[in-house]
């Protein structure tokens, strides 16, 4: 067989048949990753950014005056951590929360905010509204005004137990 110019002909290699459909994949990865970046970036917009520091250092000297020693710069630490893991966690499950709780439970301007309360009341939301929707009995939980009343603790676990003697 001859060959045209002495060239042999062109078969289609393996990159120039995946291009497109990798081209595709890229755009809507890329789409996929914008979405979720715009859905973050709002949250992180509506969450209002508070002084952890404050609140920590708060937390931490209010722990040594009631417990005596303690190592306030690890409990500011720990504080800072749990404060930092709380705010992602709102972040990424914003979108998921009754937009009815926002206000309740989003309270920047009392004594020492704080994103572990506002994750708190958000997941407590939550289970009541599940409890409500899968027909547990919350009548006796509910007050007048429509509040919640958590029921009575059988026991207080690890903290109310004495130590043994032996």
């Amino acid at each position: 067989m001859k060959r045209p110019h002495g060239r042999s002909p062109q078969l289609p290699t393996c990159k120039s048949r995946w291009a497109p459909l990798i081209a595709r994949t890229a755009v809507v990865l890329c789409t996929i990753a914008g979405l979720t970046s715009i859905g973050t970036d709002a949250a992180r917009a509506q969450i209002p950014t508070i002084d952890i520091a404050k609140t920590c250092r708060a937390a931490a000297g209010a722990m040594v005056d009631l417990m005596g020693s303690s190592t306030t710069r690890d409990d500011v630490k720990i504080c800072m951590d749990s404060e930092n893991r709380a705010r992602q966690q709102l972040i990424k499950d914003w979108s998921t929360y009754s937009k009815v709780d926002h206000p309740n439970c989003i309270l920047p301007n009392v004594y020492l905010p704080s994103y572990t309360e506002w994750l708190t009341c958000f997941e407590m939301n939550r289970a009541v509204q599940e409890g409500k929707l899968q027909g547990r009995a919350m009548k006796g939980l509910t007050n007048p005004d429509g509040s919640m009343t958590m029921p009575p603790l059988r026991g207080l676990g690890s903290v109310g137990r004495r130590r043994s003697d032996g």
